[in-house]
């Protein structure tokens, strides 16, 4: 044999982390959480084990409680396998496949060898070397250590084990199940004899049924070729149903006197006897390595021939009749408990073990998480499996019981509910409860359908139950039992068991979509899909986007320039007719490009200029500069919508989208109708279809104690609409950045933490009122232009324009199949891109203006307009603060602090690029203190000039 290199053995199993899982699943949490520790003997009482990665990216183990010298994935194995260092290369490599292709035939191989047909060997003719016994490699293959070690603790005496007669029993058990251990199998063909030799490494196996053959491969790293079949199948055929024919036929023995006797007993004796007279359990299992295993404790056990078949009725109905019970142990992956639901609800008889959830997060030999019996039994023992079957319950939520009138007499049999069958057969089917905070009862009654839930009422419940009877075409006083049973009252629904549903859809990196037809993955660099179900991921039905997808080329690519940081739109494809509206919202020249020059141009060039450019971000009328802020604004609003569609909350990116108009009229007044709404209010919740809306028209909505009522952990997306000018926004920026407190009525409050409270979005025609720094790294701003507009009396539009102007319909109401594809498509790209990209504001010119100008107010501004006027003689030289306040108050009738005065007058000049108290002329505290008519001021000086006026330096005063 070769060498094996170990690297390739490390790098194939993560650094051999998949290595120490397989001997330590215990360690997965470890991995989990950096410093946790573990044990490895049952008889610490620490966790003493510390399991970390090293720079070279390679796992050690470092047992603290014995020798303390780090070991990786190999030196594990050495030592769990107590082998020297080349044996342990070699079970890794057959175990984890990692074998070049010149070592497959010495490790993961059989040996195989050609020679040609002798003439007594005809073509097409199979023949088997059979051992005659079954040596320890073969036995250690096909059982677990737990069922060995249940052997083992039988066959102990005086505290000594025969392991003969325990590998004698176990043989015996293959033996009974037509398990032979081969040396070879011979197969001729065109004239050529193959033949196929075992090893201790690679032990084959032949199940013999008479008129065909199973070969069976365990460690065939081919999953597709460990069993190979030789024969004509038997339609429908059972494996083991003969031995438990045969044991059935057993029981049957009895002589005459018994059979008088037997008649003479009361009825109670009787079904006690024709229970003894039957198999105690019969139990179906997924494939003959299970059934091995199984058997091996005593049960009586059958599996089908292959994945694809059927239980068929009648061969249901043979089972009853020879067992008193019939259980299903089906593998706990996907498709195990689908096929197993599927078996139960068709027998409701059957009783299905269920091996525990914690087996699928240990890892079997080759890494992969467990799933089978065969797995279980590396982790758990016989009493475990003992507890599993006796707890085992079938799907038929009913007892069938005699009745007897008054006397004692037996009437009929009838019908009584079963609470425990029933929970179960609701569980079964979906039916749970979920832990609800905002419920008065603490939950809420659900059903799961593969990845969905949804959410529904008792009565729901009860109906599943009837309807389910009803289709069935159950017996009339079955029904009728159900109709009057109380058992299926509210209250006693309220015994459903609780789940723990874990709804993440995302993680820092990505985001997934549920459509009818399809769950995308959405990350920086692609969208991936998969079909519904496809995925362990768990969303709420009404969550689940009603639209079939189909996944279009992308709509725009955004390009950033290297050197600059600049970035740039090109636009691909502009028939999504949301993509059009955000085109139009971002063109904030558009008076200049279609009023003012456009119309400097000839009529035919007009009509022309218009059809050409309809949505166009980038027109040939404007300046380059121009459109380049128009692009800068329909980024930030692809990249808004993508930041508000990933639900992962990241802490460095706290942010609320604010959506604002671009005019600013000198008036103070707000106009409206830009679009901000069509964007967050249908757009964003057409695809957040969980969200919560506050409307913000009423400014006093933070006074309400129970503002949030209804609010819930799912929630995806929190939209206060239409914000009023008055409203009190700092109240929403503690739950933006933090946790956020519910007070609903009636009952108690609880908090969601900051990772599952939904993003938030205000739309207003106002801007914040007193803006602080704090105020600002909350705010992602998007601007919308007037593009789309009232005319109104008090304005000076020449006409109005709404979407529908543009489009010829309604947005959402009225799109095509089409049209909601790129919808979707665009939606889902715009996440894509702001997974790309750190965050992207808006052109800030204006927003900064806006804010300016609610920061000093309109009366202010007004009145600065007019007593710092480039015709007054109150800029660019020094005057007293307090006198220039105390005239503003005077022609205003207002009452104002120094420090509002001071903050209107800062914004003021900024909005105006003047500068307020240049440094020149400040003191050491940052002020202007002068002593005009020898008394001591504090003055102020509006710089508009590139000079300071020598008048106002300090040698210069003429006071």
């Amino acid at each position: 044999m070769r060498f094996i290199d170990p690297k390739d053995i490390l790098e194939a199993t993560g650094g051999g982390l998949n290595i120490i899982l397989s001997y330590y699943p215990q360690a997965e949490k470890a991995v989990k959480k950096q410093g946790e520790k573990f044990k490895v003997r049952d008889s610490e009482k620490t966790e003493s084990c510390s399991l970390r990665k090293q720079p070279d990216g390679n796992w050690v183990v470092t047992d603290f409680g014995n020798d303390q010298i780090p070991r990786n994935g190999i030196m594990i194995a050495m030592l769990e396998e107590n082998c020297d260092f080349k044996t342990a290369l070699n079970i890794l490599a057959e175990r984890f496949g990692v074998i070049p292709t010149d070592q497959a035939a010495t490790v993961l191989m059989p040996v195989i060898e050609h020679r040609d047909a002798t003439a007594e060997e005809e073509d097409g003719i199979w023949s088997f070397d059979t051992k005659g016994s079954f040596t320890d490699f073969d036995l250690k293959a096909l059982f677990a250590d737990k069922i060995i070690d249940a052997i083992r603790a039988e066959e102990k005496k005086d505290e000594k084990v025969d392991d003969d007669r325990v590998y004698s029993r176990l043989a015996a058990v293959c033996k009974k199940l037509r398990f032979h251990s081969l040396n070879s199998y011979t197969v001729i063909k065109n004239r050529k004899a193959t033949i196929v030799k075992s090893t201790d490494q690679y032990p084959i196996f032949l199940i013999d049924e008479g008129g065909f053959k199973k070969i069976y491969q365990p460690r065939n790293p081919d999953k597709s070729r460990r069993f190979i079949y030789h024969g004509k199948k038997e339609k429908d055929f059972i494996h083991g149903l003969s031995q438990c024919l045969k044991a059935y036929e057993a029981l049957q023995k009895i002589d005459e006197q018994a059979v008088a006797q037997y008649q003479e007993e009361s009825e109670d004796k009787k079904e006690e006897k024709r229970k003894a007279k039957k198999l105690s359990e019969i139990i179906l299992v997924t494939g003959g390595s299970d059934a091995l295993n199984v058997a091996a404790l005593g049960y009586n056990v059958i599996w089908l021939n292959s994945e694809s078949a059927k239980l068929l009725g009648h061969q249901f109905a043979q089972l009853t009749r020879i067992a008193n019970e019939v259980y299903n142990l089906p593998d706990i992956d996907a498709t195990g408990l689908r096929t197993a639901h599927e078996l139960a609800i068709t027998y409701l008889d059957i009783r299905t073990i269920i091996l525990p959830a914690a087996l699928r997060e240990k890892r079997d030999l080759r890494g992969n998480s467990c799933k089978d019996v065969r797995d279980f039994f590396r982790y758990w023992g016989k009493k475990d499996f003992a507890d599993l079957v006796k707890t085992a319950l079938p799907y038929r939520f009913w007892d069938i019981e005699p009745q007897y009138d008054r006397s004692g007499n037996f009437k009929k049999m009838g019908y009584a509910f079963n609470n425990v069958h029933a929970y179960n057969f609701f569980g079964k089917n979906g039916f749970f409860r979920l832990k609800s905070e905002n419920k008065k009862n603490g939950f809420i009654y659900v059903k799961i359908d593969g990845n969905t839930i949804t959410e529904v009422e008792p009565n729901d419940i009860k109906n599943f139950i009837h309807k389910f009877l009803e289709d069935r075409k159950m017996d009339t006083d079955l029904r009728n039992t159900f109709y009057r049973s109380t058992q299926l009252s509210e209250n006693s629904l309220s015994n459903l068991p609780m789940t723990e549903i874990d709804f993440t859809d995302y993680d820092r990196e990505s985001q997934f979509l549920f459509f009818q037809n399809k769950t995308w993955k959405v990350t920086a660099n692609s969208i991936e899909e998969f079909r519904p179900g496809e995925i362990n991921k768990f969303i709420w039905q009404d969550e689940v986007i009603p639209f079939r997808i189909k996944k279009i080329d992308p709509l725009f690519i955004v390009k950033t320039d290297p050197e600059t940081g600049e970035k740039d739109i090109e636009i691909h494809n502009d028939n999504c007719l949301f993509f059009r509206y955000l085109i139009q919202t971002s063109r904030v020249h558009w008076r200049k490009e279609l009023e003012i020059e456009l119309y400097k141009r000839k009529a035919d060039f007009r009509e022309d200029y218009l059809v050409r450019n309809k949505f166009n971000i980038a027109g040939d009328l404007l300046s380059a500069e121009e459109k380049k802020e128009q692009k800068e604004h329909l980024i930030n609003k692809i990249y808004s919508l993508g930041y508000l569609l990933h639900r992962y909350k990241d802490p460095s990116r706290p942010w609320c989208v604010f959506a604002m108009d671009n005019r600013i009229n000198d008036d103070g007044g707000s106009y409206g109708g830009s679009g901000k709404s069509i964007a967050f209010e249908k757009g964003v919740r057409k695809v957040l279809r969980k969200n919560f809306y506050l409307g913000g028209r009423n400014p006093k909505i933070t006074d309400n104690p129970h503002i949030y009522d209804g609010l819930t952990e799912h929630h995806r997306y929190v939209l206060i609409d239409d914000a009023d000018e008055f409203l009190n926004f700092k109240f929403f920026f503690d739950a933006i950045t933090g946790e956020l407190k519910v007070n609903p009525k009636n009952i108690q409050p609880y908090s969601i933490p900051f990772e599952k409270v939904g993003k938030f979005a205000i739309t207003s025609n106002f801007t914040l009122r007193n803006i602080d720094p704090s105020t600002e790294r909350r705010l992602l701003y998007t601007v919308f232009s007037d593009y789309y507009h009232e005319q109104g009396e008090t304005s000076d539009y020449n006409e109005s324009r709404s979407p529908k102007d543009d489009f010829g319909r309604s947005l959402f109401t009225d799109f095509t199949e089409d049209e909601w594809n790129h919808f979707y498509n665009f939606m889902s790209q715009c996440l894509q891109f702001y997974l790309n990209h750190d965050k992207i504001n808006p052109p800030m010119d204006n927003v900064t203006k806006r804010n300016l100008q609610t920061e000093m107010g309109l009366s202010f501004h007004a009145w600065a307009d007019v007593f710092f006027s480039e015709e007054s003689s109150n800029r660019d030289k020094l005057i007293i603060k307090k006198d220039a306040m105390e005239i503003y108050i005077k022609d205003n009738n207002v009452k104002w602090t120094t420090q509002k005065f001071t903050t209107a007058l800062k914004a003021w000049c900024k909005y105006n690029g003047f500068t307020y108290n240049p440094k020149d002329l400040q003191n050491g505290q940052g002020r202007i203190v002068r002593k005009p008519h020898d008394k001591t001021e504090e003055m102020i000086y509006i710089q508009t000039k590139l000079e300071i006026s020598s008048e106002a330096l300090p040698e210069k005063l003429p006071f």
